[in-house]
């Protein structure tokens, strides 16, 4: 029905740094547009503002190896279905223990693992992730208000857990910035959707409709560059712009039909643009 349009937008200038359209969810397309908008920018790092929709542990792992500090919000988790599971027992209120790789329950008992990984596929590619139990489970007075499940609470941790959890620590540490994020990006989509009219593409095929919505991003981005230095001295900076991109030499193929008597002869001219 549609193609998914990502984009990056900068808090100080509110620029569109960062443009891609693809063909799948917000889920696993954190790290690339996350990437492409550290390599624009020509800097080192960043502090990445993003949706709940993007929270997803590879993605982030990966932003945290391109050393890009992101806070995504992250959605409540519940291990079991929600009959079996009330809210003080939820995941979250399992503290890990990264020295001895175990977890506290809320009533101090501990969740082991045998160390074994498993592979789970529901996601893109699949991951990694390792199952914690314990014993006392079956003797707890307060069973059923952590799980339904008849061998005691299961919980699952996966090969991405480490960076998940520092993204979600810095959420909950920053919810006052975190809140600048609907203010820096969502206006630049109201703004090309409702103001300029723009609710629909009119071509079609994934490359093309990436080629036209690049082409609004930058008509957008010229439009607020007006706003911000004016028309005279954005054409003064523009004059004086070294282009970080190799100059290609654009080749031309004339050709030209001399006939004779008998035989047609085509001579073949390269003319340098």
């Amino acid at each position: 029905m549609s193609y998914n349009i990502q984009a990056a937008v900068d808090d100080k200038h509110k620029l569109v740094v960062a443009t891609h359209t693809i063909n799948r969810n917000d889920r696993n397309a954190l790290a690339a547009i996350a990437i492409e908008a550290k390599e624009n920018l020509g800097i080192e790092t960043f502090t990445a503002l993003v949706d709940k929709g993007y929270h997803n542990g590879r993605e982030i792992t990966q932003c945290k190896a391109e050393n890009i500090r992101t806070i995504v919000a992250y959605p409540t988790l519940v291990q079991t279905n929600e009959n079996g599971t009330k809210k003080g027992y939820l995941v979250a209120n399992f503290i890990y223990d990264k020295e001895s790789d175990t977890y506290q329950c809320p009533q101090n008992q501990t969740l082991k693992t045998t160390g074994s990984w498993h592979k789970k596929s529901r996601d893109e590619g699949g991951y990694l992730f390792k199952k914690y139990r314990s014993s006392a489970c079956k003797e707890c007075a307060v069973k059923t208000l952590c799980t339904s499940r008849s061998g005691g609470r299961e919980i699952d941790r996966s090969e991405f857990a480490e960076a998940v959890e520092e993204n979600n620590q810095r959420y909950r540490g920053n919810g006052q910035l975190y809140r600048k994020r609907q203010e820096i990006n969502e206006h630049i989509f109201g703004t090309i959707k409702r103001q300029w009219g723009y609710n629909h593409t009119n071509l079609t095929g994934l490359e093309k409709v990436n080629g036209e919505h690049s082409l609004i991003m930058l008509v957008y981005n010229i439009k607020r560059a007006i706003n911000i230095l004016g028309v005279a001295d954005l054409i003064a900076k523009l004059k004086t712009w070294k282009s970080p991109y190799k100059r290609k030499v654009l080749f031309l193929l004339k050709v030209t039909c001399f006939k004779e008597k008998s035989t047609t002869q085509n001579f073949q001219q390269k003319l340098a643009a």
